[in-house]
């Protein structure tokens, strides 16, 4: 009889228990707090889009995001009204993504926005005054690819350009165990980003491999860029290499006025 007693008595816990909650989940869905927040996230749901793989190449999606519903109705709450600045938003993240595909060549940076990289490889002291006059007379950063035989003989060369981008060129265009051990080390220590792209003009196999086994994300530009060319060659998400920096001044001025931005690379490859 007594075990009869107990097990109703839990059972009535139990349906009590239920209907608070059932009760409580109605008010708050009926608060016109929520209500709002649940029509932001419907307004605002963003799915995310995987990378295009070709053969061995690829280019970034895009990631996608929704609205905490929760976490925003428990800020909004606090202040006693619906406030969308503090809607809180999640990244989706895509399901074929660059980072799940190291042993691919990057093309291109992601097409969403008119944004382009431009790449110079250093390998010598002569033109690096110039460029860097240029460039904070333009207030824009580009990406430095660092020769490692010659970063080991001119360390501090990257005091200068630390406020671009500056990342591994591996031996003339060649990855090895060594040189991506030592060099990258040399740029994690000294610029203000880590060492995370390879850099290849042509495809290499082998540097590829020691590439993403290093968990480095692996950049093979569309074309080198001159004045004359970049006329038809203007779309989101171009990569291009420097290689006459006398046309430099002119480069950045035409992609400007064409409505471009000029970005760092980890800025264009985002997803």
């Amino acid at each position: 009889m007594k075990l009869i007693k107990i097990i109703g008595l839990f059972c009535l816990f139990c349906i009590s228990f239920f209907y608070t909650e059932k009760v409580i989940n109605v008010s708050i869905n009926q608060d016109e707090i929520m209500i709002n927040i649940k029509e932001a996230a419907k307004k605002n749901y963003l799915n995310p889009i995987n990378a295009t793989i070709n053969d061995d190449t690829i280019i970034p999606g895009s990631t996608g995001k929704y609205v905490d519903i929760d976490t925003s109705y428990k800020n909004m709450k606090k202040i006693g009204s619906y406030e969308p600045s503090l809607l809180i938003y999640k990244e989706i993240y895509p399901e074929v993504s660059i980072y799940n595909n190291y042993h691919k060549y990057i093309i291109r940076g992601n097409t969403s926005k008119k944004n382009i990289s431009l790449i110079y490889i250093l390998n010598n002291t002569n033109t690096i005054d110039n460029i860097l006059n240029i460039l904070k007379n333009h207030n824009i950063k580009i990406t430095f690819f660092v020769d490692s035989s010659f970063l080991n003989n001119n360390i501090s060369i990257i005091d200068s350009i630390k406020d671009n981008e500056v990342y591994n060129y591996g031996s003339q265009g060649k990855y090895t165990k060594d040189n991506l051990i030592i060099t990258n080390n040399i740029i994690n220590n000294k610029a203000n980003n880590n060492s995370t792209f390879c850099l290849f003009l042509n495809k290499d196999s082998d540097s590829l491999n020691n590439c993403a086994n290093s968990k480095m994300l692996s950049i093979m530009p569309k074309d080198n860029i001159n004045y004359f060319n970049i006329k038809t060659n203007l779309e989101n998400g171009n990569i291009f290499v420097i290689n006459n920096t006398k046309e430099l001044n002119g480069i950045i001025e035409y992609i400007t006025s064409k409505g471009f931005a000029i970005v760092p690379l980890k800025e264009l490859i985002k997803e």
